[in-house]
């Protein structure tokens, strides 16, 4: 059986807003568009584009990066601003997207500071939560003020709907 769930909320912003994009295995899929989507308008000279960045996860590099090559010509041609990836069964410690995260907390936290907006998409019961748990920790110790201050300042992303799931 097939059904489709209706996520309104899970779509772009302004096209000159920057977005962080947490996509990994087949949650990367809804991300392609929004890449290409942007790229359309970057080329229809609609303003200053915003910046765009992928985290993409998978367990091994040679058989499981899905869409490298779009993601490494949207890098190519400036569509895509970064990209993270994470290997998890290419080495003897397991590397997820939230290590990832956790690497590029400072970078990551002043672009939610100047606006960004935050997306996660894919495993329900273990990625999407610790992705939260990673994001918790990056503003807790970017900002110097905690893991209270951390949490509401979460709770604030998802309020101002800046911090976007699409889980399952």
């Amino acid at each position: 059986p097939v059904f489709i769930e209706r996520n309104e909320y899970f779509k772009l912003p302004d096209a000159s807003s920057d977005i962080i994009m947490v996509g990994p295995g087949t949650g990367v899929a809804p991300f392609r568009a929004f890449v290409e989507e942007r790229s359309e308008a970057r080329s229809g000279g609609s303003g200053q584009p915003g910046k765009n960045w992928l985290f993409f996860g998978n367990p091994h590099f040679e058989t499981d990066f899905l869409y490298q090559t779009e993601w490494l010509n949207h890098l190519k041609r400036g569509t895509l601003d970064r990209l993270d990836v994470a290997f998890s069964r290419d080495q003897s410690d397991k590397i997820y997207v939230q290590h990832r995260l956790a690497e590029r907390s400072r970078l990551i936290y002043e672009r939610l500071e100047n606006g960004a907006y935050f997306y996660v998409c894919g495993d329900k019961e273990r990625m999407a939560l610790d992705v939260q748990k990673a994001v918790i920790q990056l503003v807790a110790k970017e900002s110097g003020k905690g893991d209270e201050y951390a949490l509401e300042y979460l709770k604030g992303l998802k309020k101002q709907r800046r911090y976007l799931e699409d889980v399952y």
